[in-house]
Protein backbone atom coordinates (compact mmCIF):
# COMPACT_ATOMS: atom_id res chain seq x y z
CA UNK A 1 0.00 0.00 0.00
CA UNK A 2 1.49 3.37 -0.87
CA UNK A 3 2.02 6.26 1.39
CA UNK A 4 -0.70 8.30 -0.81
CA UNK A 5 -3.36 5.56 -0.23
CA UNK A 6 -2.61 5.07 3.73
CA UNK A 7 -3.13 8.86 3.91
CA UNK A 8 -6.48 8.64 2.08
CA UNK A 9 -7.62 6.06 4.03
CA UNK A 10 -6.49 7.62 7.15
CA UNK A 11 -8.43 10.73 5.93
CA UNK A 12 -11.39 8.90 5.37
CA UNK A 13 -11.25 7.15 9.05
CA UNK A 14 -11.19 10.41 10.18
CA UNK A 15 -14.13 12.06 8.69
CA UNK A 16 -16.16 8.87 9.89
CA UNK A 17 -15.27 9.67 13.28
CA UNK A 18 -15.94 12.71 13.61
CA UNK A 19 -19.23 12.70 11.30
CA UNK A 20 -20.00 9.52 14.43
CA UNK A 21 -19.10 12.53 17.05
CA UNK A 22 -21.57 14.76 15.97
CA UNK A 23 -24.61 12.63 15.45
CA UNK A 24 -23.83 11.36 19.31
CA UNK A 25 -23.33 14.32 20.56
CA UNK A 26 -26.22 15.95 18.91
CA UNK A 27 -28.58 12.89 19.96
CA UNK A 28 -30.28 14.35 22.83
CA UNK A 29 -30.06 12.97 26.13
CA UNK A 30 -31.02 9.72 28.34
CA UNK A 31 -34.81 9.24 28.37
CA UNK A 32 -34.25 9.08 32.00
CA UNK A 33 -35.68 12.13 34.23
CA UNK A 34 -33.48 13.52 36.87
CA UNK A 35 -34.50 13.35 40.73
CA UNK A 36 -36.64 16.28 41.52
CA UNK A 37 -35.40 18.86 43.72
CA UNK A 38 -36.89 21.35 45.62
CA UNK A 39 -35.87 24.42 44.14
CA UNK A 40 -38.30 26.42 41.15
CA UNK A 41 -37.99 29.36 39.09
CA UNK A 42 -39.60 31.16 37.07
CA UNK A 43 -38.06 33.18 34.02
CA UNK A 44 -40.14 34.95 31.53
CA UNK A 45 -38.78 36.52 28.87
CA UNK A 46 -39.54 40.83 27.87
CA UNK A 47 -42.86 40.40 26.47
CA UNK A 48 -44.18 42.42 23.45
CA UNK A 49 -46.00 45.59 23.96
CA UNK A 50 -49.28 44.21 22.82
CA UNK A 51 -48.87 40.72 24.28
CA UNK A 52 -49.19 39.67 27.91
CA UNK A 53 -47.35 36.24 28.76
CA UNK A 54 -48.08 34.61 31.70
CA UNK A 55 -44.86 33.82 33.41
CA UNK A 56 -43.76 29.78 32.85
CA UNK A 57 -42.94 27.85 35.88
CA UNK A 58 -39.28 25.93 35.89
CA UNK A 59 -39.23 22.38 38.00
CA UNK A 60 -36.63 20.01 38.09
CA UNK A 61 -35.98 18.13 34.92
CA UNK A 62 -37.15 20.92 32.90
CA UNK A 63 -35.09 23.85 31.26
CA UNK A 64 -37.05 27.34 30.10
CA UNK A 65 -35.84 28.44 26.93
CA UNK A 66 -35.08 32.48 27.03
CA UNK A 67 -34.54 33.38 23.19
CA UNK A 68 -33.32 37.22 22.43
CA UNK A 69 -32.05 39.19 19.88
CA UNK A 70 -28.80 41.04 20.00
CA UNK A 71 -28.89 44.28 21.22
CA UNK A 72 -32.41 43.42 22.94
CA UNK A 73 -32.26 43.49 26.75
CA UNK A 74 -32.79 40.41 28.51
CA UNK A 75 -35.11 40.52 31.27
CA UNK A 76 -36.36 37.21 33.27
CA UNK A 77 -37.72 36.23 36.99
CA UNK A 78 -36.10 33.77 39.26
CA UNK A 79 -38.18 32.36 42.43
CA UNK A 80 -36.78 29.25 44.69
CA UNK A 81 -38.04 27.74 46.99
CA UNK A 82 -34.11 27.20 48.55
CA UNK A 83 -31.44 29.62 48.91
CA UNK A 84 -28.50 29.80 46.31
CA UNK A 85 -27.17 31.83 44.06
CA UNK A 86 -28.26 31.73 40.27
CA UNK A 87 -25.98 32.12 37.44
CA UNK A 88 -26.21 33.26 33.69
CA UNK A 89 -23.36 31.27 32.29
CA UNK A 90 -21.34 33.46 29.66
CA UNK A 91 -22.54 37.02 31.04
CA UNK A 92 -20.59 35.58 33.95
CA UNK A 93 -23.57 37.47 36.12
CA UNK A 94 -24.69 35.87 39.72
CA UNK A 95 -27.22 36.57 42.13
CA UNK A 96 -28.03 34.98 45.51
CA UNK A 97 -32.17 34.12 46.04
CA UNK A 98 -33.60 33.64 49.35
CA UNK A 99 -36.53 30.96 49.55
CA UNK A 100 -39.43 32.43 48.44
CA UNK A 101 -38.20 35.76 47.51
CA UNK A 102 -38.12 36.96 43.64
CA UNK A 103 -35.02 38.34 41.74
CA UNK A 104 -35.06 39.81 38.27
CA UNK A 105 -32.54 40.29 35.70
CA UNK A 106 -31.96 43.02 33.27
CA UNK A 107 -29.17 43.43 31.37
CA UNK A 108 -28.46 44.02 27.41
CA UNK A 109 -28.09 40.71 24.92
CA UNK A 110 -24.36 41.75 23.83
CA UNK A 111 -22.85 38.39 23.74
CA UNK A 112 -24.80 35.72 21.01
CA UNK A 113 -25.15 32.02 21.64
CA UNK A 114 -26.73 29.82 23.96
CA UNK A 115 -25.61 29.86 27.70
CA UNK A 116 -26.79 28.17 30.55
CA UNK A 117 -28.63 29.77 33.53
CA UNK A 118 -28.30 28.04 36.25
CA UNK A 119 -28.98 27.55 40.27
CA UNK A 120 -24.99 27.42 41.22
CA UNK A 121 -25.24 25.09 44.44
CA UNK A 122 -27.76 22.94 43.40
CA UNK A 123 -25.81 22.75 39.91
CA UNK A 124 -29.34 22.64 38.26
CA UNK A 125 -30.19 24.56 34.88
CA UNK A 126 -33.46 26.18 35.04
CA UNK A 127 -32.92 28.11 31.95
CA UNK A 128 -31.09 28.59 28.78
CA UNK A 129 -30.53 31.97 27.37
CA UNK A 130 -30.05 32.47 23.61
CA UNK A 131 -28.72 35.26 21.73
CA UNK A 132 -29.13 35.51 17.79
CA UNK A 133 -27.26 38.07 15.82
CA UNK A 134 -29.66 40.71 14.46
Amino acid sequence: MSRAQRLTFLAIAVAIAIVAAILLGSSGGDDEEPPPTRAQATATPEPAATQKAEAPLVTSGKVTKLRFKQGDTVRFRVRSDVADEVHVHGYDLMKDVEPGKEITFSFPAEITGIFEIELENAGQQIAQLRVDPR
